[in-house]
């Protein structure tokens, strides 16, 4: 009746939620749905950096234990509730992640600030209080989640988020730790702009079928685009391809993004490399990197194009000066982007961008209308751009210059973020902005 691919799984994934900040010590919890059927979940009181795949218990959907040396998790009815009534679901992650934790301790919802919400709903809502590893709290967790949430908040306690497979559920636990960071950030120095019922509409449609139709393991087809891209083009390419896969892996690891948010572009004569859509970063290979020309046709590589495409090739075709495009999510500036602010320059290393980091109007992801309205916020000036209820747009000669932009400007959020929480902070005067912009224009080595 072992499953150890189950047990494996749940094992790796609490390694992950330490890592990743989503837990202390041994709280929390994660559960997997075996192939025939049970349940494999986390035991009960053990440290997640311990734990490996033979100390994971099984139970079945009523959460009697059938295997295992190891107590399962105290929290199992609420585990085994969900997977047996939510036929979606095949994997349940709980977490005590502090943003989340600091709304569920207030017993208030996290509102639509930010559009990866609707990895979630059209919100994070909350189920009340009850004594953990009761019955009563797994009834309540059932109610919150109805048939339509992906997670919710459990009132002075934690989160649950759910999934059809385990790296899902993670990658919801991931979302709503960081749509409760951004929406914190925004409520802590003024009012987040919420997105309408309508857009959450359009978004839950469209997340339904987010990233590759194909997993990270399948090999996929190159397009059928009718474009042939030679050998020896292709191979031109590589490094470019490569920047764009180690990029990602740093945009992961500095912390400009979560899960598989964000994308990054870099420009070969008439043609793009660009990230694949919806893969985890640690994942992506130089070969997995899309190919696309200036027009947004996919014309090699065997994963489909991050679905921001258009707002990269359209700024890569626009600007001249421009060779590569870094979009991520970065926190401190994607709390500006949700209070639809521009981020002032309160420290001077704003001019890494320009005179202050403006702010795009807010548009449906991967549509012709938010290409347009970041590039009009870019304009000819602006080497980076905030878009609302979104995220950060930065732009480079190179991977590594839209890179730097992409650092700086986060840095700056943070600064800025931090002065108005204590204060009033100093802005530089017009004069010496443009000072600065000048000597930024052949900052660093000139060899």
């Amino acid at each position: 009746m072992t499953d150890p691919s189950a047990q494996q799984v749940v094992s790796e994934l609490g390694r992950r939620m330490l890592a990743d900040g989503l837990t202390k010590g041994t709280g929390g919890n994660i559960s997997v749905k075996t192939d025939d059927g049970n349940v494999a979940i986390s035991p009960s009181g053990m440290a997640y950096d311990e734990i490996e795949p033979e100390d994971v218990a099984i139970v079945d959907v009523d959460g009697t234990q059938l295997e295992g040396d190891r107590k399962p998790s105290s929290e199992f009815r609420m585990h085994t509730d969900v997977l047996r009534e939510r036929e979606d679901v095949g994997a349940v992650v709980h977490t005590h992640s502090p943003y989340a934790s600091t709304f569920a301790s207030i017993g208030e919802a996290v509102g639509p600030s930010h559009y990866l919400i609707a990895f979630i709903g059209d919100e994070i809502p909350v189920a009340p209080y009850e004594t953990y590893g009761t019955a009563e709290l797994a009834e309540v967790a059932l109610d919150a989640l109805g048939e339509e949430y992906n997670a919710c908040l459990l009132e002075n306690h934690g989160v649950l988020a759910t999934g059809a497979t385990a790296e899902a559920a993670y990658e919801v636990a991931l979302m709503v730790e960081y749509c409760a960071r951004i929406h914190y950030h925004a409520l802590s120095i003024g009012e987040p702009s919420l997105l309408d019922d309508a857009e959450i509409d359009t978004l839950l449609e469209r997340f339904a079928d987010y990233g590759q139709t194909q997993s990270a393991d399948d090999e996929g087809a190159e397009p059928d685009s009718g474009v042939s891209v030679s050998a020896d083009r292709l191979t031109e390419l590589r490094a470019n391809r490569k920047a764009v896969s180690e990029f990602g892996r740093k945009m992961l690891h500095q912390g400009l993004t979560e899960g598989t948010g964000g994308n990054i572009s870099s420009q070969n004569g008439d043609l793009v490399a660009i990230s694949p859509s919806g893969m985890p970063y640690d994942e992506i290979e130089t070969e997995d990197v899309s190919v696309v020309d200036l027009n947004g046709e996919h014309v090699a590589g065997k994963r489909d194009p991050s679905s921001e495409f258009r707002m990269h090739t359209d700024i890569l075709r626009e600007r001249e000066d421009v060779g590569a495009v870094v979009h991520n999510h970065s926190p401190y500036a994607s709390a500006f982007a949700s209070l639809n602010e521009p981020i002032e320059a309160s420290h001077y290393l704003i001019a890494f961008a320009g005179d202050q980091i403006p702010v795009a109007p807010y548009e449906t992801y991967g549509t012709a209308e938010l290409a347009e309205v970041a590039l009009d916020a870019l304009g000819e000036e602006y080497n980076a751009c905030l878009l609302e209820n979104h995220g950060v747009l930065a732009v480079g000669d190179s991977v590594e210059e839209a890179f730097e932009v992409a650092l700086m400007v986060e840095y700056c959020a943070r600064i800025h973020y931090q002065a108005r929480n204590i204060g009033e902070p100093n802005l530089l005067a017009d004069a010496e902005i443009d000072t600065l912009l000048e000597r930024f224009a052949d900052y660093g080595q000139d060899h």
